[in-house]
C-alpha cells in the first residue's frame, strides 16, 4: 500500500480496462490475500449499502436515516451509501463475519437496498471516478456526491439492525460464510482461470447451474461470472457483445429450476458409514456399499482418508483387510482422476509479471508457469512498406525492456515464424541480455504476440509516382500527393532512402509556380530548352505511353564550368530541392548502387551527375544502359537458383558530364546527348540564374499543377488514347521528315525517331495543359536536334 509507483500502475492499467468496457470494482473490506471470498476478509472500517434506482425517494431515505451517511456515491444507477467506523474491526472469526453479515441485512433491510445484492464481508462496490460499463447506463460516471468524513460511529450503534436468520436445506441447516452452498471445483476453477475459446459459453452456463444451485441470487452470479466471460475474450471481441452474451446465458440458466445444493465429500463419506454403525455386527456392507464409500472419499486429503479408513474397517470387520480396502481406493481415485481430466480443457496463458514473460498453463493436475525471458516485449505497430509493382515487406516495430532499459527495433515479420532466427535477430541488435531462457524459444513468437494485445497497421509507399488510392489517380510523394483537385488533404506516408532525401513534391499557387517556371526557361539555351522542359515532364506521361514506346535517357555534355550541372538541378527541382552540388546520384557509384537508387523514382526525373570514362567501365556502362530503356533489372539467381526479384532502374536517367562513350552506336540512340554552350555565350553575368535559384523553391508547384491535369484527364478517360494518338503521329511525321532531309539508309534511325516522338509528344500535352490553365502565357516553340542527332549515330556506326 505504501508503494506509489505500484499504486499508480495498477490504477492506470485499472483505467485502461475501463475504457474498453470492463467494470471497476472495490472491496470495502480490505483482504489478507488475492481472493475474493468472505474467508480473506480481514479487515472492516465502514458499513454500507446499495440502493437501486436514482428516484428522489431512495435518497430522502438515505438522509433521514437515524444515522447520516459519511458518504453518498451517484453509482450512474442507484446510490451507494457508506458510515465510517470510529473503530474498525479485525475480522478474526467466522461468528464476526456472520455479524457484520446480519447488520448488513438489517441496514439493507431499513434503507431500502437492493435486495438481490450479496450482504457479506466479501461484497464490492463500484469505484468513484470509474464508468458503469452497463449497457442502460449509457457510460455514466461514478461520482461522489456527499462527502463528510468527520461523521463517524461505533459499530455498537447499528446492533439494533442484526437479524439473525438460519438457513436450511431440506430442513438441514446450512452454515456458510457467504450463506452460500458450496460450489465444485470446476467451477472453483473457471473463476480463477476462465475457459479456452472452445468451451467459453459451455463453461459459463455451467457455472451459472452451479452458483444457482448453490444459492446465489442472479445479480450475484453477474457480478462473478460476467467479468470472468469478459475477460476470457479474445483478438477483436467487443466487451460490450461479451457482456451481453453471458447476461443472456447466465439467465437461461436462473429460467431453470434449480436442482439439489452439493454436500462436502465429508459430510457424503459420513452419512455412508453412518448407515452401518460398529454396533449392529450381523449387518456388513456389501462390496457394492464399500465400493460406494471408498469413492466418496477420493476428495479427501490423506489425514481424513486415513480417519475413514478405520472406520471402513471396523465396519467391515476381518473380512476385509486394509491394503484392499488402499488398493480399492487408489483404483477410484484414478479413475476420478481420468474423469477429471475428461471434463477439464488444458489452457495456457501469457502473462508479463515485473517485466518477465511467463507461460502459465492450467490443466487438471494444478497451474504451472515458467519464465520464457527476463525481459519484456510488445508489438508497438505493424509496418507494411509496399512497392509499385505490389511486392510488399512487413516489419514490425517491437519495444524490448528489461531494468529500465528500453530498445526498439524494426523486426522482419517473417522472423516470428522462426523462434531460432528471431532469438538470434533479438541478441544481434539488442544485445546479449535479449535472450530467452533454455527450451523457450519455442514461446517467444506466442508470448510477445499475446502481450502485445491489438496494435495498428501503418501503410507506407516506397516509391515515388503514380499509384491508385481509392479508385482515384493519385501522385504521391514523400512531401504533398497530388490529385485531381489538387493537393491531398490527408496524404498517404511516403518513404524513399536518404540518399533520396531531397526529392517531394510541394504544392504552390499557379503564379509562384509559373514565375518560377519562367525563370528556369530563361537560363537555358533558347534551341535546347523546348527538349530539356520536355524530359523534365516525361516522368509524368512515361507510364501511359504503350509499351513499344521508347524509353530515353537525356545527357548534358559540356566542358568544365559549363553549368550543365546548374542546368541539371534545375531540371531536378521540379521534383524536389535540389542544387548542383546535392545529386541523388552519381556515375562514380557503381552500377548497381545506380541502378537500385532509380528503382524506388517510378514516374520522376533520376539525375545521375558527372560521367567520366574513369568511372565507369564501358562494357557496364552500356549494360546497365540497355537494360534502362527495356526497364529491366539485373538478372540474377538465388541460392535455390530461382529468379531472383528484379529492381530496375525506374527513374527517367538525366545525365551530366564533360564526356560520353564514343564508337557506341546502340548507347548514342538510347540516350539523347545534349551538347551544354559556355555560361558567357547565354548568361555572362549570371542574372537569369541568380533569378531562377530565387525562385527555385516554387518550381515543385509547376508539376503538381500539371500533375493534377493529368490525374483529371485520366479520370475523364481521354489521355492514354491521346498520348498513344499523338505518338503515331509524331513517329510518322519524324519519318517523312528524316526521308526528306537525308539520304541513304534509315536503318538505324528507328529508335532515335522513337524517342524524339516521345519528348514531342510530351512538350505538346504540356502546350495544352498551360494554354487551358492560362491562356496568356505560351511555351516557346518546339526545336529538335533529330537530323544531328542521327548523323552522329552514323559516324558512331561509320567508326
Amino acid at each position: 500500500m505504501n508503494d506509489a509507483e505500484s499504486k499508480k500502475r495498477i490504477f492506470a492499467e485499472a483505467q485502461r480496462l475501463n475504457k474498453e468496457g470492463y467494470g471497476l470494482y472495490f472491496a470495502p473490506c480490505l483482504r489478507r490475500e488475492k481472493r475474493g471470498n468472505a474467508e480473506s476478509a480481514a479487515y472492516i472500517s465502514a458499513l454500507w449499502v446499495d440502493v437501486d434506482g436514482k428516484d428522489e425517494r431512495s435518497l430522502r431515505k438515505l438522509n433521514d436515516f437515524e444515522q447520516a451517511p459519511s458518504a453518498v456515491v451517484d453509482s450512474g444507477g442507484g446510490y451507494h451509501a457508506y458510515w465510517f467506523l470510529s473503530d474498525p474491526l479485525c475480522l478474526e472469526t467466522d461468528e464476526q463475519k456472520a455479524y457484520i453479515a446480519s447488520i448488513m441485512i438489517g441496514l439493507f433491510s431499513v434503507t431500502g437496498g437492493d435486495e438481490a445484492y450479496v450482504k457479506s464481508v466479501a461484497s464490492v462496490m463500484r469505484l468513484p471516478d470509474s464508468i458503469n460499463t452497463k449497457p442502460d447506463r449509457d457510460g455514466a460516471k461514478v461520482t461522489v456526491s456527499l462527502w463528510n468524513p468527520e461523521r463517524r460511529y461505533k459499530l455498537s450503534e447499528f446492533e439494533w439492525l442484526s437479524k439473525p436468520k438460519e438457513e436450511t436445506i431440506d430442513g438441514l441447516k446450512v452454515v456458510t460464510l457467504n450463506g452460500h452452498g458450496i460450489l465444485p471445483p470446476r467451477t472453483e476453477q473457471y473463476l480463477i482461470s476462465g475457459a479456452s475459446k472452445n468451451s467459453r459459453n459451455t463453461e459459463l452456463f455451467a457455472a451459472a447451474c452451479q452458483m444457482r444451485d448453490a444459492g446465489y441470487s442472479q445479480s450475484d452470479a453477474e457480478r462473478e461470472l460476467i467479468a470472468r466471460h469478459v475477460a476470457d475474450a479474445v483478438g477483436g471481441e467487443s466487451a460490450n457483445q461479451r457482456e451481453k452474451e453471458a447476461r443472456a446465458t447466465i439467465e437461461s440458466a436462473y429460467s431453470q429450476p434449480a436442482r439439489d445444493p452439493i454436500v462436502t465429500a465429508k459430510e457424503r463419506v459420513s452419512a455412508l458409514v453412518s448407515r452401518y454403525p460398529v454396533e449392529q455386527k450381523a449387518d456388513r456392507p456389501t462390496a457394492a456399499q464399500i465400493a460406494e464409500v471408498v469413492e466418496a472419499c477420493v476428495h479427501l486429503n490423506a489425514v481424513e482418508w486415513a480417519e475413514e479408513r478405520q472406520r471402513i474397517k471396523a465396519l467391515c470387520g476381518d473380512g476385509l483387510k486394509i491394503s484392499d480396502i488402499d488398493r480399492l481406493y487408489r483404483e477410484k481415485r484414478k479413475a476420478a482422476e481420468r474423469q477429471q481430466q475428461t471434463a477439464l480443457v488444458d489452457t495456457e496463458e501469457y502473462i508479463a509479471m515485473d517485466e518477465y514473460m511467463i507461460y502459465r498453463k492450467h490443466s487438471y493436475r494444478g497451474t504451472m508457469q515458467k519464465i520464457i525471458a527476463a525481459w519484456g516485449a510488445r508489438i508497438l505497430e505493424r509496418v507494411n512498406r509496399m512497392d509499385d509493382d505490389g511486392q510488399m515487406e512487413r516489419v514490425a516495430r517491437v519495444e524490448l525492456q528489461s531494468a529500465g532499459r528500453t530498445e526498439t527495433l524494426e523486426i522482419p515479420s517473417e522472423l516470428f515464424g522462426d523462434p531460432n532466427a528471431l532469438t538470434r535477430f533479438l541478441a544481434a541488435n539488442a544485445g546479449e541480455t535479449f535472450t530467452t531462457r533454455a527450451g523457450m524459444s519455442s514461446h517467444l513468437t506466442p508470448a510477445i504476440l499475446a502481450l502485445s494485445g491489438d496494435y495498428p497497421t501503418r501503410q507506407i509507399y516506397r516509391f515515388m509516382g503514380w499509384t491508385q488510392i481509392d479508385g482515384r489517380w493519385t501522385y504521391i510523394t514523400p512531401a504533398d500527393s497530388i490529385t485531381t483537385g489538387g493537393k491531398l488533404a490527408d496524404p498517404p506516408e511516403v518513404e524513399l532512402s536518404a540518399r533520396l532525401g531531397d526529392y517531394g513534391i510541394r504544392a504552390h499557387n499557379w503564379d509562384d509556380s509559373k514565375a518560377a517556371f519562367d525563370a528556369m526557361m530563361r537560363v537555358f539555351p533558347p534551341n535546347i530548352a523546348p527538349t530539356c522542359i520536355a524530359f523534365a515532364m516525361l516522368p509524368l506521361l512515361q507510364r501511359f505511353f504503350k509499351s513499344a514506346a521508347m524509353r530515353p535517357a537525356l545527357h548534358l555534355a559540356g566542358t568544365y564550368g559549363s553549368g550543365k550541372s546548374e542546368l541539371a538541378a534545375l531540371m531536378a527541382s521540379f521534383y524536389g530541392n535540389f542544387s548542383r552540388d546535392a545529386p541523388p546520384s552519381q556515375w562514380g557509384d557503381t552500377i548497381n548502387t545506380v541502378e537500385v537508387l532509380g528503382y524506388p523514382l517510378t514516374d520522376a526525373l533520376y539525375w545521375v551527375d558527372d560521367y567520366k570514362h574513369i568511372y565507369a567501365d564501358e562494357k557496364t556502362y552500356t549494360r546497365f544502359m540497355q537494360s534502362y530503356s527495356r526497364n529491366m533489372g539485373r538478372g540474377r539467381l538465388t541460392r535455390e537458383a530461382k529468379l531472383r526479384h528484379e529492381k530496375p532502374c525506374r527513374g527517367l536517367i538525366l545525365s551530366t558530364g564533360e564526356t560520353t562513350i564514343e564508337g557506341e552506336a546502340s548507347l548514342l540512340s538510347r540516350m539523347l546527348v545534349i551538347n551544354v554552350p559556355p555560361w558567357e555565350h547565354r548568361d555572362p553575368n549570371g542574372e537569369h540564374l541568380a533569378h531562377a535559384d530565387a525562385l527555385r523553391e516554387h518550381l515543385p508547384g509547376f508539376t503538381a499543377h500539371f500533375a493534377s491535369w493529368i490525374a483529371r484527364q485520366l479520370e475523364a478517360g481521354t489521355l492514354e488514347e491521346e498520348v498513344i494518338s499523338r505518338y503515331e503521329q509524331n513517329v510518322i511525321g519524324y519519318r517523312a521528315q528524316l526521308r526528306a532531309q537525308l539520304k541513304g539508309s534509315r536503318a538505324s534511325t528507328g529508335r532515335l525517331i522513337g524517342n524524339w516522338a516521345v519528348l514531342v509528344t510530351v512538350y505538346q500535352l504540356l502546350t495544352r495543359f498551360v494554354a487551358e490553365t492560362d491562356r496568356d502565357y505560351l511555351l516557346p516553340a518546339w526545336q529538335d536536334s533529330i537530323i544531328e542527332t542521327v548523323a552522329t549515330v552514323r559516324e558512331e556506326r561509320a567508326s
